[in-house]
């Protein structure tokens, strides 16, 4: 088995090459993000990570390291991971890199990790991190909803669609 290679670069920095290798992956899985709108997202973000095995794109991801409130935050604005049995290890690979990328940009600080997906299952990319939140079985506090919010509006999504005791934005896209 090869090793997974992962590279985290400035989003400005991707050429039409690399924007449509990630068009081409993202045909073969659950998010059949196109090429505009991949391409509209790397100016939306600021790094983007790509996880390579053998020279081949496995997976991405475009992100931003930043304050919200004052907080340390990684938010992950697109990702998408190759169906294919080391779908997880390629998963871990990138999340791994964003935490390593968090803790330089961050040291000695927590760090909130936030999201969007389509289906509840992408929730396992983050297993290592610990108090996660939405899990099941979890009621959430009124300051972990206030966090959902905080998120429903950095990712300009309208917050009449968001439901914060379910953590889940409705919508038709």
């Amino acid at each position: 088995m090869a090793a997974i290679e992962v590279e985290t670069q400035d989003c400005s920095m991707l050429g039409d090459a690399e924007i449509e290798e990630m068009a081409d992956l993202c045909v073969e899985g659950a998010n059949a993000f196109e090429i505009g709108l991949i391409s509209k997202q790397t100016e939306a973000w600021v790094l983007a990570t790509t996880a390579r095995e053998n020279g081949r794109l496995k997976g991405f991801a475009l992100c931003t390291l930043e304050r919200i409130g004052g907080t340390p935050s990684v938010i992950i604005g697109m990702a998408s991971i190759h169906p294919t049995s080391r779908r997880n290890t390629v998963l871990r690979a990138v999340i791994n890199e964003l935490q390593c990328r968090a803790v330089m940009a961050f040291p000695d600080e927590d760090v909130v990790f936030g999201a969007r997906f389509n289906s509840p299952e992408a929730l396992e990319a983050y297993r290592s991190l610990s108090d996660l939140i939405p899990r099941p079985d979890h009621r959430a506090t009124g300051e972990e909803r206030a966090w959902g919010r905080r998120f429903v509006k950095r990712f300009g999504l309208p917050s009449a669609s968001y439901d914060e005791r379910a953590f889940v934005t409705t919508g038709d896209g």
